[in-house]
């Protein structure tokens, strides 16, 4: 039902509030007029935590305001802490219409006492979902005396929605001077690797680099996303809130996909450059597909990820043949993966065993992600870590890899870029590919 009127959803509102007897939380659903998520969440303008999540060539987006109940963790069991606090609120939520979703951050990092962010779970108190034209609103509410009647007047609000238009200022675009974090690190750090990797000490670890881009003024984050969207149509945008900071990115990389128990996964690894015409760029593709460098570094993270999936029990996991993912000014190598999520395993239970894929930390996980804090002069934070959103009850999600992103604090704008080094590589061809994984970025901040 398309914009149901307040007696519509009143009745059950009430019979909900009078059954939970002021425990638990409510959750109201219902579809409205199509509304593009992003202009919702510019519009309201919240502060503090919020998403958002679009897939533009899906034609999928997802908007969502601060928490009404949240979970924040740390150390190596937080997957499975918070897979434990979810099933725990899924009991807790009565829902009228589809289950709500819950946001989720995990950062590279398992965090520890000293240093890095808290993994983050929270339900919001509002969240817009368009999905092929299709807008379902969401309001949470804590169970409460008058709770049925505060979502009622949240869903007037949502029915009529007026988006506040906020054109940005004609944009004069400063040279972009960027500041290394750490200085000229990176080529020394690509040779020891490689001779680390000779010494039988991991076969790959990926290096990542920071830099630093100050304005007079300060970033757009909305107009950041927007430019994001219409310039990366088939990656997934997203915007994530990082202690007091804001992440938005484009990322060409799922790390896992569930509907129902159809569970999906993906390799990405191997990097070339765009062609500037037809000629160059199927040249390019053509010597990255046959690329033994390339070609060892994509296999061994296919390789990783189908073993991982096969330890928790996904059934019948199994690679398709590899494909080029042709990006704006990148291409990469990537094979999809696919399988089935066995009936006492869980969303979160996956994820936790396939993150850090070797795509962004290293081979064997085990031996090369200790290296990685005495190479890089900078903290990830959610930079390669996991962010997306959970279906209540977990059986629906996506989480993302946190890549091509920018954290976003005022008039400073740090940005990343990393590479796989495996044996061969280059210091300069990998510092090269760094600076064009930069561009994805730096071309959309504003």
């Amino acid at each position: 039902m398309v914009n149901p009127t307040s007696s519509e959803l009143s009745n059950p509102l009430q019979a909900a509030e009078r059954a939970s007897a002021g425990v638990g939380y409510l959750s109201l659903s219902f579809q409205v007029s199509e509304l593009d998520p992003l202009a919702v969440l510019e519009t309201l303008n919240v502060t503090g935590p919020r998403s958002y999540f679009e897939n533009p060539s899906l034609h999928q987006a997802h908007a969502s305001g601060p928490p009404l109940v949240e979970w924040k963790g740390r150390g190596k069991n937080r997957f499975s802490d918070a897979d434990l606090w979810l099933r725990k609120l899924n009991l807790s939520i009565q829902a009228i219409g589809p289950l709500p979703r819950v946001i989720a951050s995990f950062p590279f990092y398992p965090g520890d006492d000293k240093n890095d962010l808290d993994s983050h779970l929270f339900l919001p108190t509002w969240q817009v979902v368009t999905d092929s034209g299709v807008t379902t609103i969401t309001l949470c509410a804590k169970a409460a005396p008058g709770c049925a009647d505060k979502l009622l007047k949240q869903a007037e609000q949502f029915r009529g929605f007026t988006y506040q238009a906020n054109p940005l200022p004609i944009p004069q675009r400063p040279a972009t001077v960027l500041s290394e974090v750490g200085g000229a690190w990176f080529p020394s750090a690509v040779k020891r690797a490689t001779e680390l990797i000779k010494e039988g000490a991991f076969e790959k670890i990926v290096l990542t680099r920071a830099f630093d881009w100050r304005k007079p003024e300060n970033f757009n984050v909305f107009g950041t996303l927007h430019r994001l969207r219409r310039a990366n149509p088939n990656c997934n945008i997203f915007l994530i809130n990082e202690a007091e900071a804001s992440l938005v990115g484009a990322s060409p990389e799922t790390l896992i996909a569930l509907s129902e128990s159809n569970l999906k996964t993906e390799a990405v690894a191997g990097t070339t450059r765009r062609g500037d015409s037809a000629s160059e760029d199927a040249s390019l593709a053509k010597a990255l597909l046959a690329s033994d460098k390339d070609q060892r570094e994509h296999s061994a993270v296919t390789a990783s990820i189908l073993r991982r999936l096969k330890m928790v029990g996904v059934v019948g996991a199994a690679a398709h043949l590899p494909e080029l993912l042709r990006l704006g000014n990148v291409m990469h190598i990537r094979t999809p993966v696919i399988g089935k999520l066995s009936a006492d395993r869980t969303f979160l239970e996956v994820a936790g065993e396939l993150h850090p894929t070797p795509a962004v930390g290293g081979k064997p996980r085990d031996l090369a992600l200790p290296f990685i804090p005495g190479f890089e002069p900078h903290l990830r934070g959610l930079y390669t870590g996991a962010v997306g959103w959970i279906q209540s009850d977990g059986k629906k999600g996506n989480l993302y890899v946190a890549l091509r992103c920018a954290r976003i604090l005022g008039n400073t704008a740090r940005v990343y870029a990393g590479a796989g080094i495996v044996a061969g590589s280059d210091p300069t061809l990998e510092s090269v590919e760094t600076e064009m994984k930069l561009k994805t970025i730096l071309d959309s901040l504003i």
